[in-house]
This record gives C-alpha cells, sequence and structure tokens, in this order.
C-alpha cells in the first residue's frame, strides 16, 4: 500500500509539474535552492528605479517587456511597483497594446536579515501566500545591478522566479558573469533566464 501511495503522489506531482511549466512559470523537483540574501543592505540606496535585464518565465508577465520595479519609502515599509507593456510587431513598428502596473508593499520579517523581503501584492502575491521572506535581494550594488530570487515551496517540488536589475535600461552589468555564476553555485538553473526588450518604451525619455 505505500509503494502505491508514493507511486501516486509521485504522479500527481509530475503532473502537477506540468501543469506549472505549462502555466509559465520555472518548477524544479525537491527544496528550494539554498539563495541567501546580501549580509547587509542599505534599503535608502536601494529605492528608485529598476529595470529588468533578464529574468525567469513568469505568467504575471508573460509577454510583458519594458518591465521595471520601482521601490519608495511607505513609513517603515517599501512601496514596490512593478510595472510593463505588452507590445505586438505591425509591420515592423512596436505598438502597445497594453500598459500593466501592480503596486504592493515589502517588509522585512528579520531585520538580521535586511536583503530577506516579504512582499504582498494582494491574494495573487507572488509568494503564493506563504509567511516566508520571498523576495531574496542576494547581490546590489545600488548604481548597476541587483539580483532578485524568489522560490515557493510545493509538496515535492518548488516554483522559483528570478531577475537581474539594472539601473541603466538595457544595459549589459559588467559583472554579469558573476551574478549569474553566484545564482548557479547556490543551485539556480540560470539557462531559463530570458533577456528584457528595453527599447523604444512608450513614455520613456531617449538619454
Amino acid at each position: 500500500m505505500t509503494t502505491i501511495t508514493s507511486v501516486i503522489s509521485l504522479a500527481l506531482a509530475t503532473l502537477a509539474c506540468v501543469a506549472v511549466a505549462r502555466a509559465g512559470f520555472v518548477f524544479q523537483f525537491g527544496q528550494c535552492p539554498s539563495v541567501t540574501g546580501q549580509a547587509t543592505l542599505d534599503h535608502l540606496q536601494y529605492l528608485g528605479v529598476w529595470y529588468e535585464y533578464q529574468r525567469f518565465p513568469a505568467i504575471f508577465e508573460a509577454g510583458l517587456d519594458c518591465t521595471t520595479a520601482t521601490y519608495g519609502e511607505d513609513g517603515d515599509d517599501i512601496s514596490v511597483t512593478n510595472a510593463g507593456t505588452r507590445r505586438a510587431d505591425f509591420f515592423g513598428r512596436k505598438i502597445v497594446l497594453r500598459q500593466k502596473s501592480v503596486t504592493g508593499l515589502a517588509t522585512v520579517p528579520d531585520p538580521t536579515r535586511p536583503a530577506e523581503l516579504m512582499v504582498s501584492f494582494g491574494p495573487a502575491s507572488m509568494g503564493m501566500g506563504n509567511n516566508s521572506s520571498n523576495y531574496i535581494i542576494q547581490a546590489t550594488d545600488y548604481t548597476n545591478s541587483a539580483v532578485v530570487f524568489s522560490c515557493s515551496q510545493l509538496s515535492g517540488f518548488n516554483i522559483q522566479f528570478a531577475w537581474i536589475l539594472t539601473r541603466a535600461p538595457g544595459v549589459v552589468p559588467p559583472n554579469l558573469a558573476t551574478l549569474e555564476n553566484n545564482l548557479a553555485a547556490a543551485g539556480v538553473d540560470v539557462s531559463k533566464f530570458k533577456v528584457i526588450d528595453q527599447t523604444d518604451c512608450p513614455g520613456r525619455l531617449v538619454v
């Protein structure tokens, strides 16, 4: 009976993983990778606009480019506004179909781990309702790049999100290889990253 139960559990987990993959997520069997936050973090220096250079597939960002994350002060917490644009190519031109944004709130559950945050966007929060830190800033120099990782642990597998952010749109971080290698060393499959189009974005000044 135990063997049958194990087989059924494995089959259900496999079906769940297939469904997750089709929904546009990165999943992995077993436990979440052992990604930890930067030892110290100056939240004030981290505030402002960050541009997505590359990210893991995520259903809540499916089809979006020109994506940004903007952080601001909100009392003792941090406001988070994620925005992006869905576009289509029309005879060589990019036509805006829809602009999308969502605002949430970030808190620091454990002051001794300032780079491991809880970010909530309401019922459809990125952490899927768990109560552990779901937004890990693995590394940032505040002026050029930041690496953010999130993982939700489910029965037998996990769902992962990752972003490499830059202060300037579309600029390759000079230490990109190091950023990716540090994630890989923690067990993250960096081959899942997709570079984001940050060109000809609506409402953005060209400098």
